[in-house]
């Protein structure tokens, strides 16, 4: 995969923000389009490609019109029988269809499959500074050449490429409290499932105005922002002793929905008396991504999904002032 469809796949991929004023179906509709761009040939796998033409019709796309419940995280994978798969996701209250896997790469018994079952430490031992969503390639909706971390990304290309947020213009928004393992703060939606993110985010703190060190400066200094990034996963594996041998990505494939389950127990809105969060469960999520790559990727994501405010408050978008 080029750079050129690199940037093109995470920049259609994080443009879900637009579905939020549209309906349900739509929804749907632009999540599937936009998740998947990566062109070669006559071959094209979204609506961002040269020609504008997708290769899916919108029979084949089978989206769901299915009403979920409200959640506070309502993000949710469905998995094959082996659980290795996602086959449908959840986002809001659209059903979508990810983006199609590597099949000539993920097929049963393949290498590539095999891989998902390895300790991702001894992995990223035998790639040295590589990052390991080229390894991966194309397995799912986020472990994906999209999150490749560009080493010429600046502060203006990373806020452009991870603004998903509408803040304030986002319609009816809901407010909410979250609470678990000492924190608390108050949030409101911003988009149509991505405020889900934000105790996984505020845990990692990585969110705007949680770490001066992390600003526009450090940025858009490539070196500044590795030395950073690693200082982070350093710092988070020295304080909780976590246990590589057994974090492989199908593991952390297969935690994903209970760190969202998990969410919505710390939130002030739902009835649930379950399992709360505790900030090793979000750091320990977030520590795949360290080992990928630096977590890289992931904390610029963090910085921009929202920001710290007075009051225990955090913030989105416009009130940001990114």
């Amino acid at each position: 995969v080029s750079s050129t469809d690199e940037e093109s796949f995470r920049t259609a991929f994080l443009r879900v923000q637009k579905i939020d004023k549209m309906p349900d179906f739509a929804n749907a509709m632009l999540l599937l389009a936009s998740v998947a761009v990566s062109c070669s040939g006559s071959y094209c796998e979204g609506l961002d490609c040269s020609d504008g033409i997708p290769s899916v019709s919108l029979l084949q796309m089978q989206v769901d019109e299915y009403k979920t419940d409200f959640r506070c995280a309502p993000i949710q994978k469905i998995w094959d029988a082996d659980g290795r798969y996602e086959v449908e996701g959840i986002c809001g209250h659209s059903h979508y269809k990810p983006i199609p896997r590597d099949i000539t790469k993920y097929y049963p018994g393949s290498p590539a499959e095999k891989e998902l079952e390895r300790p991702l430490i001894e992995i990223r031992r035998e790639h040295g500074t590589e990052d390991l969503f080229h390894h991966f390639g194309l397995l799912n909706d986020w472990i994906n050449p999209g999150s490749v971390f560009r080493p010429d990304s600046t502060y203006d290309s990373l806020k452009n490429g991870m603004m998903t947020s509408l803040g304030t213009q986002f319609s009816s928004p809901v407010e909410m409290t979250f609470k678990w393992d000492g924190n608390e703060f108050h949030t409101r939606q911003d988009h149509a499932c991505q405020t889900g993110d934000d105790p996984y985010c505020f845990a990692n703190g990585w969110m705007k105005n949680q770490n001066p060190t992390l600003n526009p400066a450090t940025f858009n200094d490539p070196a500044a922002y590795t030395r950073f990034a690693q200082d982070q996963c350093r710092q988070m594996n020295e304080k909780y002793h976590f246990d590589q041998d057994n974090i492989t990505m199908l593991s952390h494939l297969r935690e994903t929905n209970s760190m969202y389950e998990m969410t919505d127990n710390a939130c002030s809105l739902m009835s649930t008396t379950g399992v709360l969060p505790t900030n090793r469960d979000f750091r320990k999520h977030s520590y795949v991504k360290c080992l990928m790559n630096d977590a890289k990727t992931e904390i610029a994501y963090c910085y921009f999904r929202g920001c710290t405010l007075e009051g225990n408050r955090i913030g989105h978008g416009d009130e940001c002032d990114y």
